[in-house]
């Protein structure tokens, strides 16, 4: 396979993840929890998307929590505030969020239009040669 067509796909693959982390993100962006808990009583955790180099030394996508994964809001009569009546918000932004997934669907497409281009790139060459 062409390094062309492996970045590109690996390009593609880590939009991909992008998305889904994103939508992820937004979906439970509204789930909070007791401050300090673990469980069911904890607050959504979200996630980020880093490229990192793979064992072959080409990029992958790699799922990591986000530093920091909550915030503190003051909810006194949520059943899960503290005694203090606070409650661990997941640190998600929607705008920051929503940009994020229309980058990566920006960057899905310019993979997808490299591969097209070399497709081309191809034919082309076979039609010189025969």
């Amino acid at each position: 396979m062409s390094s062309v067509i492996g970045s590109a796909l690996a390009g593609m693959n880590a939009a991909t993840r992008r998305v889904s982390a994103g939508a992820s993100n937004i979906a439970n962006m509204q789930t909070v929890g007791t401050p300090g808990a673990t469980g069911s009583d904890a607050a959504y955790k979200p996630v980020d998307v880093v490229n990192i180099s793979g064992p072959q030394g080409g990029p992958e996508a790699k799922v990591i929590e986000r530093d920091p994964a909550t915030a503190l809001s003051y909810q006194p009569s949520h059943p899960l505030a503290s005694d203090d009546g606070f409650v661990d918000s997941p640190n998600v932004d929607l705008a920051t969020e929503l940009v994020n997934n229309k980058i990566a669907q920006r960057t899905y497409e310019a993979n997808l239009k490299s591969i097209i281009a070399w497709d081309e790139m191809q034919a082309t060459l076979l039609d010189i040669k025969s």
